[in-house]
């Protein structure tokens, strides 16, 4: 994460990725790409240091991806990108070809020597005119197993590379239903990890 410690902002939760990935041509083609550092070279000294290296993918919160591809963003019923109160476009959960994207990102990270890819805002969005979101292609499946099908196929792909899978989720998820489609129990058992983020704000 290349951080703007002015806003507190991750530049990843931005649909930018801190370095030029091999294999994702996507990436380029849209603008998300950034020559912040050189992944291989990272990973070998973190690991000539005994640094264990986790490589965090910010999977449908994504405003560059979504502005160069409308037809992958969740919409609003006139076909304008839908985004929060704060801007910020999202992804579909429901396209296959964002779970390819996201794959494809995770997998440059594990090629790079990353130990453990960490799947990050893997859920609905959750502030906004949610009212108002269209999702293309939009199926009756629940949100959260939507959102357990994706950790599913984004493990499997991922697991030939030798690499660890984790998940972020709000903690809050685990008691209450948060209509983002974060299900800890439906996610867990597809991944090695499972980060409850605990917000004291929250409790």
């Amino acid at each position: 994460c290349s951080r703007d410690w002015s806003s507190d902002v991750c530049s990843s939760d931005l649909g930018e990725i801190g370095f030029v990935p091999e294999g994702v041509p996507l990436a380029r083609k849209v603008g998300a790409t950034r020559p912040f550092y050189d992944p291989k070279a990272l990973v070998a000294l973190a690991h000539r240091n005994g640094i264990y290296m986790i490589g965090r993918v910010v999977c449908f919160q994504d405003p560059v991806l979504a502005r160069a591809r409308p037809d992958l963003a969740i919409q609003r019923p006139d076909g304008r990108i839908w985004t929060t109160r704060a801007g910020l476009a999202w992804v579909n959960p429901y396209d296959k070809r964002v779970w390819d994207y996201c794959v494809s990102v995770g997998r440059a990270a594990a090629r790079a020597g990353f130990d453990q890819i960490m799947f990050d805002y893997v859920r609905f969005p959750s502030d906004g005119d949610l009212a108002s979101a269209v999702y293309p292609g939009r199926t009756g499946t629940p949100r959260g197993r939507v959102i357990e099908d994706f950790v599913r196929y984004a493990a499997a792909a991922l697991r030939p590379e030798g690499v660890r899978v984790s998940a972020a989720v709000f903690g809050l998820s685990a008691s209450q239903d948060l209509g983002i489609g974060q299900v800890p129990r439906f996610v867990a058992p597809h991944v090695d990890v499972l980060s409850p983020m605990s917000y004291p704000v929250l409790y």
